[in-house]
């Protein structure tokens, strides 16, 4: 059942008040032989047929469209919410008020009845007529970051046989939702990074190699690998040869996102600036797809699992922008933060190819003793702290890791 009937409302006065009036109708038509009374009881016993029809047929014949909905926003962006509903009964339900709440991420100005409360609720006049199909939509303004689902949808309306409102209420789980991405606040000097550094490119003296890029051969050294022999060659030259292969950098970008604030006893909390780091992430997100560049993000709020943090692998392109926009946008406000250095450590031992690393957020003397052993991987480390409003990148140099214990 789609629809549940709040029986706390529901005022049964008149069904009470039309039993006693048959009962007093019957006896006095009994006693006094008076045929008016009996057509009194066959009027009343035809409303509490009505009656009892009418009561139970609410909420039981009303459909409510339910598709699987997630609309993108960002911040003051606006959309629609649409609502269908139909009513298969033989009885309207007029003069009626539909509400719902949904969270803070969107407003209706139309129909907000408290903008100060963390769950909007919004009232809207709506009558739903016989054996008809009724179409809302309701303007909708992106607020802030976050997700607003559509929750305790309730329809309140007169009851046609007595003078209580009766209200039903929607049970199933609304699968609409709205997803409103961080704003976008700029990184000065991201662009100058990113122009820098175009992606995975070749580079000469990199100690990794695609073996998919061969270059040719050269004559075999004692230190050359046995499997890495071209015999062909080698039957032509009538000496062995070794194939040589282009040697690569991999230029991708990994955004290591602190949402915490170091606390005193090594505890951890949420950075009360978390809204703004999001931004800027999104940002560098945003800057790299411009510049078609692969890139990687993770983040340090707990989840479970094998990796105790978000992560997104590495990707490009639009589509991957977008996924890294909406795991933003899902971030909870107050969560749980997963200690930054014990992040880093566990990334450390992962990532083998040189990287360029920024690092979105508070830096602390462990993260930094961390970041020093980097250096041997030849990792290039910028950072971005908190400002007010926009920021600016810079790397970590040397002279920084150097003070580090």
């Amino acid at each position: 059942m789609m629809w549940q009937r709040d029986h706390l409302i529901e005022g049964k006065a008149g069904y009470d008040y039309a039993l006693v009036a048959i009962v007093l109708l019957t006896l006095l038509g009994v006693f006094l032989q008076n045929s008016l009374s009996f057509l009194g009881v066959g009027l009343f016993i035809a409303y509490l047929i009505v009656f009892r029809w009418y009561d139970r047929e609410i909420g039981k014949k009303v459909a409510l469209e339910n598709p699987r909905r997630t609309i993108k926003l960002f911040p003051d962006e606006t959309s629609n919410l649409t609502l269908d509903l139909e009513n298969h009964s033989v009885f309207p339900m007029i003069n009626g008020n539909l509400e719902l709440q949904m969270g803070p991420a969107v407003q209706a100005y139309e129909h907000t009845i408290n903008e100060k409360a963390y769950w909007r609720q919004f009232k809207i006049p709506l009558s739903v007529l016989r054996k008809r199909k009724t179409h809302l939509n309701i303007p909708i303004v992106a607020k802030q970051r976050g997700v607003a689902k559509v929750h305790h949808i309730r329809y309140y309306f007169p009851h046609l046989f007595h003078f209580s409102v009766a209200m039903i209420k929607y049970t199933p789980i609304y699968r609409t939702e709205f997803v409103v991405f961080p704003k976008l606040i700029e990184v000065k000097g991201a662009e100058a990074i990113f122009k820098m550094l175009p992606g995975k490119g070749r580079f000469p003296y990199s100690p990794f190699e695609d073996i998919q890029s061969p270059l040719g051969t050269r004559e075999y050294h004692y230190s050359d690998p046995f499997h890495r022999i071209n015999w062909n060659a080698s039957v032509k030259t009538q000496q062995l040869q070794t194939n040589v292969y282009e040697r690569e950098i991999d230029q991708s970008f990994v955004f290591l996102v602190n949402i915490g604030k170091s606390k005193l006893q090594d505890m951890v909390q949420t950075n009360q600036n978390m809204e703004t780091l999001l931004s800027y992430t999104a940002y560098l997100c945003k800057v790299a797809t411009e510049k078609d560049i692969p890139f990687e993000v993770f983040i340090n709020s707990r989840r479970p699992g094998k990796i105790p943090v978000l992560h997104i692998g590495e990707g490009e392109g639009k589509k991957h922008y977008a996924t890294a926009l909406e795991m933003l946008a899902r971030i909870h406000k107050q969560s749980l933060v997963f200690p930054f250095d014990k992040m880093l450590f566990n990334i450390g031992h992962q990532l083998t190819n040189q990287k360029t690393c920024i690092i979105i957020g508070e830096l602390t003397e462990e993260t930094l003793t961390i970041l020093k052993n980097w250096e041997k991987k030849n990792f290039t480390v910028f950072h971005v702290p908190y400002a007010e409003g926009a920021s600016m990148v810079r790397q970590i140099g040397r002279e920084v890791l150097a003070s580090a214990k």
